[in-house]
C-alpha cells in the first residue's frame, strides 16, 4: 500500500474515531474503492478497538433490502433489551454495500431501517458503497427516508 493511501486512510479513521469516540459519534457514511475496502476496515477495527469497541461488517451486497430488513429486525430486538444506556456503545456496524440501497425502488426497507437506527443506543454505524454520489443521494436528498442521517467521510481523493 503506497503512503498517500495510508495517508488517506488514517484521515478517514481519524473523522470518525475523534477524541470523543465512542461516547459521541455521529454515523458517517464513506465511499471506498473496492481495493481499498479490507485496509480501511483493518485500520478501522484497530482504531475503535484501542477505544474498547468492536467492529462488524455487514455485507449488504448479496441482497440490499432484505439484509438491511434483517439488521433492522436486529437492532429492535437488542433495544428492547434491558442495557445500561449510560454506557457509550460497545459496537461499530459497517454496512457495506449500502450505495446498492439508493433510489425510490429501496424506499421500503430504508423507511424502517431509519426510525429505528436514529433511535439505537446500542451501536456506532459506518455506511460504505463504492458510488458516492448514491451515498451522498441516500443521506442529503430530503424526498429520502435517509436525510441527514450521517456525515460524509469520503476523502476527495475518493470522490
Amino acid at each position: 500500500m503506497s503512503h498517500e493511501t495510508e495517508s488517506i486512510l488514517q484521515q478517514v479513521v481519524d473523522k470518525f474515531v475523534h477524541r470523543l469516540f465512542p461516547s459521541f459519534v455521529e454515523p458517517g457514511f464513506i465511499a471506498c474503492p473496492d481495493k481499498h475496502l479490507p485496509a480501511l476496515l483493518d485500520a478501522m477495527t484497530q482504531a475503535v478497538a484501542a477505544r474498547g469497541v468492536t467492529l462488524e461488517m455487514i455485507d449488504l451486497r448479496p441482497a440490499p433490502g432484505e439484509l438491511l430488513d434483517r439488521v433492522t429486525v436486529r437492532i429492535v430486538t437488542v433495544n428492547r433489551q434491558p442495557q445500561d444506556t449510560n454506557l457509550p456503545p460497545n459496537r461499530l456496524l459497517v454496512l457495506v454495500g449500502f450505495d446498492l440501497l439508493e433510489g425510490r425502488k429501496h424506499d421500503e426497507p430504508t423507511y424502517p431501517f431509519r426510525s429505528d437506527f436514529q433511535f439505537d443506543r446500542h451501536h456506532l454505524w459506518l455506511f460504505v458503497g463504492r458510488n458516492r454520489n448514491r451515498l451522498a443521494r441516500l443521506f442529503h436528498s430530503r424526498k429520502l427516508p435517509l436525510y441527514l442521517a450521517a456525515r460524509d467521510l469520503t476523502p476527495a481523493e475518493w470522490r
